[in-house]
């Protein structure tokens, strides 16, 4: 092995120690919260290494997709942020405001899926393609295929996992993807409520930092 190639094989070692402190803290409650926050941080961290020209969310994005190994479970879409929308922090975002034929295209979703309890307590993550088929097939008044696959994307699995859980852990101190409740003891207990779980975003970390240290060695 040359010395390049041992100093990264170092230098990957020294991250994969600290990612697996940060997974221990997972196990205890107490600092469950801390945890999410320095495990987003890392693969923030990887992102902008890896993708140093792209903006953070963009290459955070690509770094979860290309890297973690999970890239058909971050391509997912979340049906019910899909509906909700427009009550969300990001109703007055640009990037989102660009999708054309919102309204209707949730009314054919809401014939399929029923309610936002109906989804929430059922089909509420799919694949783009599945949910391109049936937007597709309703055949809406003016409707543009391009805009919709270009606008998709921002309601994947990858992106709130950008927005919901990098941004607002970091930036406001907020974990919209965890429950919070108190036992008759008195006790803080944290309950995952999203598809995006403190284990898997465990796994996501380490996917990155493994894909990146193969391709780097």
């Amino acid at each position: 092995m040359t010395a390049k190639a041992q100093f990264m094989e170092e230098y990957f070692k020294h991250w994969q120690a600290d990612i697996e402190k940060a997974g221990e803290l997972l196990e205890n409650q107490r600092y469950y919260l801390e945890s999410l926050l320095v495990l987003s941080c890392y693969v923030g961290a990887f992102a902008s290494m890896r993708f140093p020209t792209l903006q953070d969310g963009a290459a955070y994005v690509k770094a979860v997709l290309e890297y973690s190994g999970k890239r058909e479970f971050y391509e997912q879409i979340d049906l019910l942020f899909l509906c909700q929308w427009p009550r969300s922090k990001l109703r007055e975002h640009g990037t989102y405001k660009s999708l054309k034929n919102h309204a209707e295209i949730v009314t054919v979703l809401r014939k399929l899926y029923g309610s936002e309890e109906d989804i929430k307590a059922g089909t509420r993550y799919l694949s783009s393609s599945k949910l391109t088929s049936y937007v597709v097939a309703a055949a809406i008044p003016n409707f543009d295929e391009k805009n919709f696959l270009d606008g998709l994307p921002l309601f994947s699995l990858a992106e709130q996992l950008y927005r919901y859980v990098r941004c607002d852990a970091v930036h406001n101190a907020k974990f919209p993807f965890v429950s919070k409740a108190t036992t008759a003891d008195g006790n803080t207990m944290y309950r995952d409520n999203h598809a995006i779980t403190g284990q898997v975003l465990f796994e996501t970390t380490l996917g990155v930092l493994g894909n990146l240290r193969d391709e780097c060695l």
